[in-house]
């Protein structure tokens, strides 16, 4: 058997059925070998960079590795987005680099290239990768994919690279004599004193959950589920951890942060008790003062990586744990008695008080666009936002319900994210409804996979708000440099998306006032590939945006409001 089929069959093996990348010499043999049989996809990406981005996707919607692949040094080096991305979001990956005959590797460091396309890309990801390594010889391919495979999953999941030499690749090997990989004895996890958790809860008047990232996975949210019906702790939630919970429980509160939902934010500066699950608590968590975060609370850290622990911010209590483990243990407790209607009372006054969306307002805004098309979200969803304004208008006014999914370039943060992540969702799961939300600065990077939504038939949503500028760098110079707005606004140009559409196939319809928002409900029932334009303002802002805290975010309230909320917090 060739390395190449084996290589394939392996990834049959571990339930990998669909692979994302561009073709080329170094790879044309593994590429074949996936599209020998007909139970695997290979699917052909216009970009590298959109490749790892639809592998990412891949990886979270279907919850197994996501795999892409690539030829060469020019190839290669364009996954390396999408291989950080997927490093600092926790997404187990593969990216399978196909590279020079391993003869002509060069042999000193001295010398600058010896073959054509010749990189050393496993010195080039080390730093954004979990395991990386070249494949020099082919009886090294099973313990090399096996411990790749292992690796990715294992912890805190993330990303491997395999660098397999074209040579390598079209190698006979007689599988029965490959070495396998056997993993070390894995680490035990910290054990979990259940009445004590209890405990925290009964000393408590205002609880708080905060979810993050480490709360995705089925497992989780079906135990975080069956916890909050037997104590409801309100919980808020991180960039990643948004979609752990439906918004519509009675529990969530909203998405925390820089540009959190202000009620969340309140939420987090004034609980007694916080437990953290698996989230890493990053400086546009904690704002400025980190003696502001949860200044009163004791803080319950629970964590797969023990790197995290203590890092930032100090908890009063730190557990080695996988969040799933941990509420699987902790659904063992007595929680009869066990309730919190002040703090529950208190939180849905701010809610009430302070909303992201106004939908008293005539023209058309984005929060309260994405607000009002929450209403027509279908269960079977998956919603890719992109990076910039848009992404936060989507954290802050999106109400995700049971069963969706929403997608961010969240701890990379990449423009261009958002598109090729919804065809990886899409392949990933073939019946949901997909959803790509877009600024018109960031689709335009990596625009061309406009074809492969056209070639494939892919019926993905994809909105474009349009404020025809970049918006976030837009406010950041409208606040720093005077309204200095180069290459945001001056020097800058959208793409006609009326013209682009029908020149990838795809329709188009354009929302530019606020009485067509009801258009959306048959929109995303459609079975087609649609391009949806939003209108906006040049000027429209985030609500809130950053201050100097998050619980001081702005624009700024009055004195008696942040008096206000605090008496809410006298019981």
């Amino acid at each position: 058997m060739k390395v190449a089929k084996y290589v394939a069959e392996m990834l049959s093996d571990n339930g990998i059925d669909t692979v994302f990348g561009q073709i080329g010499g170094f790879n044309a043999d593994l590429v074949d070998a996936i599209a020998e049989n007909k139970k695997r996809a290979f699917v052909l990406n216009y970009h590298e960079q959109a490749s790892a981005f639809a592998a990412n996707a891949f990886a979270m919607v279907r919850e197994n590795v996501g795999v892409a692949t690539s030829s060469g040094a020019p190839s290669s080096c364009n996954l390396i987005a999408g291989i950080a991305n997927a490093f600092f979001d926790s997404v187990p990956c593969l990216f399978l680099v196909g590279s020079v005959h391993s003869k002509a590797v060069r042999k000193s460091p001295k010398i600058r290239q010896n073959a054509f396309e010749e990189l050393d890309m496993v010195s080039l990801v080390t730093g954004i990768t979990k395991y990386a390594v070249k494949v020099n010889d082919p009886r090294d391919i099973r313990y090399c994919m096996e411990k790749a495979l292992y690796v990715a999953r294992e912890g805190r999941k993330g990303p491997v690279v395999l660098d397999i030499p074209y040579d390598i690749a079209r190698s006979d090997i007689n599988v029965e004599e490959l070495k396998g990989f056997s993993p070390q004895q894995e680490k035990t996890f910290d054990p979990i004193d259940v009445h004590e958790f209890v405990k925290t809860l009964e000393n408590s008047k205002r609880p708080l959950l905060l979810l993050g990232g480490g709360c995705r996975s089925a497992m989780s949210r079906r135990a975080l589920g069956e916890l909050l019906d037997k104590v409801a702790i309100p919980a808020v939630a991180s960039l990643c951890g948004l979609d752990a919970l439906p918004h519509d429980h009675p529990c969530f509160v909203g998405f925390i942060g820089h540009y959190g939902n202000r009620y969340a934010n309140f939420a987090l500066a004034n609980c007694d008790s916080l437990i953290v699950l698996g989230s890493r608590l990053d400086e546009r968590q904690i704002a400025g003062d980190k003696a502001r975060f949860a200044p009163d609370a004791k803080i319950v850290r629970v964590d797969i990586d023990q790197v995290e622990h203590g890092r930032n911010i100090a908890a009063h209590v730190s557990i080695y744990s996988s969040v799933e483990n941990f509420l699987k243990t902790v659904l063992e407790g007595n929680y009869h008695g066990l309730c919190f209607p002040k703090w529950h009372g208190a939180i849905a006054g701010w809610k009430k008080r302070y909303p992201s969306h106004d939908m008293k307002l005539d023209e058309v805004n984005a929060h309260n666009f994405l607000n009002a098309i929450s209403e027509y979200l279908p269960e079977n969803l998956v919603v890719c936002a992109d990076v910039g304004q848009n992404q936060m208008f989507t954290a802050q006014s999106l109400r995700l319900r049971q069963g969706n999914k929403l997608l961010n370039s969240a701890g990379y943060g990449s423009m261009g994210y958002s598109l090729p992540a919804a065809i990886g969702a899409a392949y990933a799961q073939p019946n949901a409804t997909v959803i790509s939300i877009n600024g018109d600065g960031g689709l335009q990077m990596n625009i061309q996979e406009l074809q492969v939504v056209k070639r494939d038939k892919l019926p993905i949503k994809i909105i474009v708000l349009n404020n025809n500028c970049l918006g976030m760098i837009r406010r950041l110079q409208e606040r720093l440099f005077d309204d200095r707005t180069v290459a945001s606004v001056q020097g800058y140009e959208s793409a006609d998306y009326s013209a682009i559409a029908p020149a990838y196939g795809l329709e188009y319809v354009k929302i530019d006032s606020a009485d067509q928002y009801c258009l959306m409900k048959d929109l995303l029932n459609s079975h087609a590939s649609i391009l949806i334009e939003v209108m906006l303002p040049q000027k429209i802002m985030n609500n809130p945006e950053p201050g100097a805290e998050i619980d001081l975010q702005t624009p700024l309230l009055s004195k008696h409001e942040n008096e206000r909320i605090k008496m809410d917090c006298l019981f």
